[in-house]
């Protein structure tokens, strides 16, 4: 594997009692080429338990993630034709919020490792909710795939499969728990728009490879897979929604004949375009690096400089993305007040590595920042309509990427 840059050793995500010590210790974001899919990935991933023993993330604390996953649901509706009994698994299935869009006579299950609290709300939405890391094994567990024998029609997993250190293992089951005229959507980051966006901050323990389509579809066709369509969009920083079947699957399953005609064209033009970046070669990866740093620079310096006038700074959103930039930019609570957050669930904590304290956005809203530093700035048309008041006060967002500026009136 080639080293390519690394943004140094940080804690993984966290968000923490006072006085409460981080799981495990600092783990290196260091970025390799992996030779054999011409990937980009983590040299070291950090421990499992480190990243999933407490996770944060709630798909339906936003209104944009919910509308894009309904989106999905919706998209794959109208492609597939599902009849009654049809079973949906959705990997990753977080708080279920996918399954509020889904036919109620469609057999919904959901598998995911995160705690307790994440079940109970899923549970509400799914049939049956598995606990556990997906795996053949796990599928088999559900009661509702009759020990595995009932096939899935459908399988989503949305913002994980950059997740796993070793993908081969994982597609394989896939392969083996779908439908023969099944269909896998997944979506995640997309490599070729994190770096045009400059999305540095997508680079977290979690996120283990960072894909292009080129490099997935080496992996889905050497498991069995066949890419069927593959449509870029702006979420979380710039992702990719991949259409998958098996290579045995009947294609005409697959939505009407114009539109494969329109979808293989899609792909095809995808994977030229990657032809252009050569992002298997360590050259754009260095001048990504470059521009990170300057605007590493540009924002650090901008924040003090502010801070010495005596303005006040506040982090708006406590995200996994966010501790990557605060860390990575040295971004304390020296420099940042607070962090206003929607999830109840991080009230009164502080941010990992950074110690940054939580509030509600009420309480931000009473304090009167000066500024709101955008920590999930992919969320920055929602944000301006959500805090319209803060900005005809005279407040203004910073918003870091993927171009450095100051938003306000």
């Amino acid at each position: 594997m080639k080293e390519l840059f690394t943004l140094g050793n940080l804690y993984v995500s966290d968000f923490l009692k006072e006085g409460e010590q981080p799981r495990g210790g600092r783990s290196e974001l260091k970025l390799v080429l992996d030779e054999d899919l011409g990937a980009v990935r983590l040299e070291k991933p950090a421990p499992p338990q480190d990243m999933y023993g407490k996770y944060w993330y709630r798909s339906g604390t936003n209104a944009t993630m919910t509308n894009e996953l309904k989106s999905i649901a919706e998209n794959i509706i109208g492609l597939m034709k599902l009849n009654k009994g049809d079973l949906w698994l959705d990997i990753a299935c977080n708080d279920g919020t996918m399954f509020r869009f889904i036919p109620k006579d469609i057999v919904k299950i959901g598998i995911d490792p995160a705690d307790d609290s994440f079940v109970a709300e899923s549970s509400k939405l799914g049939d049956e909710i598995i606990q556990d890391y997906f795996s053949k094994k796990t599928y088999q567990k559900a009661k509702k795939t009759k020990n595995g024998t009932l096939k899935a029609k459908v399988v989503t997993c949305i913002a994980m499969f950059y997740d796993l250190d070793k993908p081969d293992p994982f597609v394989r089951d896939v392969y083996d728990i779908m439908d023969d005229n099944g269909l896998w959507v997944m979506q995640l980051s997309y490599t070729s728009l994190m770096i045009k966006q400059l999305a540095f901050d997508n680079i977290c323990h979690e996120h283990i490879y960072y894909y292009s389509l080129f490099n997935l579809k080496k992996l889905l066709e050497r498991n069995g897979f066949k890419i069927m369509d593959c449509q870029l969009n702006d979420v979380n920083g710039g992702s990719f929604r991949v259409y998958i079947m098996k290579d045995v699957a009947d294609k005409r399953k697959f939505s009407t004949a114009p539109h494969r005609d329109v979808c293989e064209m899609r792909v095809e033009s995808i994977l030229k375009y990657e032809e252009t970046l050569k992002l298997d070669k360590p050259g754009i990866w260095l001048d990504f690096f470059k521009r990170i740093e300057a605007l590493k620079k540009q924002t650090v310096d901008f924040i003090k400089n502010e801070k010495s006038k005596g303005k006040s700074i506040w982090g708006y959103g406590a995200s996994t993305k966010g501790n990557t930039l605060l860390q990575y930019f040295g971004l304390d609570s020296k420099l940042i007040t607070g962090i206003a957050e929607r999830s109840p669930y991080k009230f009164g904590l502080r941010t990992v590595g950074t110690n940054i304290p939580i509030y509600s956005e009420d309480e931000m809203r009473k304090a009167k920042p000066d500024y709101l530093l955008v920590l999930p700035w992919h969320f920055i048309n929602e944000f301006m309509s959500r805090e319209k008041a803060f900005l005809e006060a005279g407040g203004k967002f910073i918003v870091p990427c993927p171009k450095f500026e100051i938003i306000g009136k």
